[in-house]
């Protein structure tokens, strides 16, 4: 029975052949298992395209044409990778940043005379737009119901929301507050520890987009270089084919 359930477990061979962290970097972004698999499938697939042609024709013309299509296979499914790295940074910066706005907003609230997190968090709920902050707040109101003297809804929330030490620390805080302290000294440097985090949240867009801008005469320049390599080649291979006859 255990060996029919391991065999049932064992996971598809298109996670397997994943890179280490690409399963798991998808399923944060909200694929499902089958979207995953079919990811792969047209990530293989694109892989081929270019690069199994050159292997067919290495038998018609010259050899190493092969190793130009595995060549080319290979970068292109490196490539796809890199790509889903690059996405999955933009999806963690997007959620910190929405974050940040989150806490800045709840402060003011925080403040106000007899008010509490949980009718704090349902009047802030209304005003945030639809997007995986707003679900797990939703979520975070449900189970302050079900665990009333549990900092885990807390801890869950920041982790769904953001998935930082910062936010961690914020709403563990805010779980104290409500607790045991109700000393709005601790809100107000909450405030301005929200406050930091969106300003370096800024000043990161910059410097990226700053960066996106100075690749573009790099990216020009390995076109130009592109195109000569493959004039090269090309002479190359037809020298050594007169050569031959």
């Amino acid at each position: 029975m255990n060996a029919v359930s391991s065999i049932e477990n064992k996971p598809s061979i298109w996670i397997r052949i994943a890179e280490h962290n690409l399963f798991d970097m998808c399923k944060e972004m909200g694929f499902t298992e089958e979207r995953f698999i079919k990811y792969q499938k047209k990530r293989l697939f694109r892989s081929l395209l270019f690069g199994f042609p050159l292997i067919v024709a290495a038998f018609i013309f010259q050899w190493w044409w092969s190793l130009a299509g595995i060549a080319i296979s290979t970068f292109l499914w490196w490539n796809e990778y890199n790509r889903a790295k690059k996405i999955y940074g933009n999806f963690n910066f997007e959620k910190q940043l929405q974050f940040s706005k989150f806490a800045r907003m709840l402060i003011p609230y925080l403040l106000q005379t007899e008010a509490t997190l949980y009718s704090v968090f349902t009047r802030l709920l209304d005003r945030l737009e639809e997007g995986h902050v707003k679900s797990s707040l939703e979520r975070l109101l449900i189970e302050m119901n079900e665990y009333p003297n549990s900092e885990v809804p807390f801890v869950r929330f920041a982790v769904d929301a953001s998935g930082t030490d910062s936010a961690i620390l914020f709403m563990t805080t805010l779980y104290d507050f409500q607790q045991n302290t109700f000393d709005h000294s601790i809100i107000m440097e909450l405030g301005q520890l929200s406050s930091t985090q969106l300003f370096e949240g800024v000043d990161e867009i910059i410097s990226f987009k700053l960066r996106k801008f100075s690749m573009y005469p790099t990216k020009l320049t390995m076109a130009s270089f592109v195109i000569t390599l493959g004039y090269a080649i090309c002479m190359i291979s037809e020298a050594f084919s007169s050569e031959l006859f």
